[in-house]
């Protein structure tokens, strides 16, 4: 079985969402300075444990270097929102790099557009940097340094969507605010796995787990799909349903 599965806020998250009465708490990613950063409760622990006995193949926003720093299994895996892939040796696959490249020639620069974007912005409320793989800008990401869980990101947002280009998408979740190139996502870099890994086993079943909107289109490819009850994913189907 293979588990393509988000990593944060589905298979852990930072010790201040975790729930209060979770018990004793496993760290799983660190800083670049060794301090702990994302935690898991001891139910996550458990579905660790019984994801185990499958293949877990991380696809996640989080680029080589990051993903580095997680507790979990590196390869095969999908980084960057899809502008990486690692195949199953641990190497990166430099044929979807190369295609991502080809892609992205086509259309105008990311540094450009990050440029106008961030000319003039409070250096002070928000941190902000282009996300890279190899020589390839992938996506562009904004945080508020304000601690309001990404209230104050929602008015950046709006001011910002002006700036980008036609057929860019903007993600935003929490305290986490990206706007992606149209030829940039999780869905393709799945598909693109997917098909890799059942070349040798065509009833490989696959299961699909994810916390939030952007995460949906690589699991619309799996056999089955799974989100946390406490995600954004999960709020949106609920959201107006006469059973709940």
């Amino acid at each position: 079985m293979l588990i393509l599965t988000d990593l944060d806020d589905t298979l852990f998250q930072t010790a201040r969402k975790c729930p209060p009465d979770g018990g004793e708490l496993k760290a799983m990613s660190y800083l670049t300075n060794g301090a702990e950063s994302g935690f898991a409760t001891p139910r996550q622990r458990r579905m660790l444990g019984w994801l185990g006995n499958g293949r877990i193949v991380p696809v996640t926003a989080r680029d080589r270097d990051v993903l580095a720093r997680v507790d979990i299994d590196q390869a095969p895996a999908i980084c960057a929102n899809g502008g990486c892939v690692i195949d199953i040796d641990g190497q990166v696959d430099l044929k979807w790099h190369a295609l991502l490249k080809q892609r992205a020639d086509q259309g105008p620069a990311i540094r450009t557009i990050y440029n106008v974007m961030t000319a003039g912005l409070d250096a002070e409320a928000y941190r902000h940097w282009v996300v890279m793989e190899e020589d390839l800008d992938l996506y562009i990401v904004f945080k508020s340094n304000t601690g309001d869980d990404g209230a104050s990101l929602a008015d950046l947002e709006t001011s910002l969507a002006g700036d980008l280009p036609l057929g860019w998408r903007i993600h935003r979740n929490g305290n986490n605010l990206a706007f992606l190139p149209p030829w940039l996502n999780k869905r393709e870099a799945a598909r693109y796995l997917i098909e890799k890994l059942r070349a040798g086993d065509t009833h490989l079943p696959i299961v699909g787990i994810g916390d939030s909107h952007s995460d949906v289109g690589f699991m619309d490819l799996c056999d089955y799909a799974m989100t946390p009850t406490s995600s954004q994913l999960w709020k949106h189907v609920i959201s107006e349903n006469a059973w709940c």
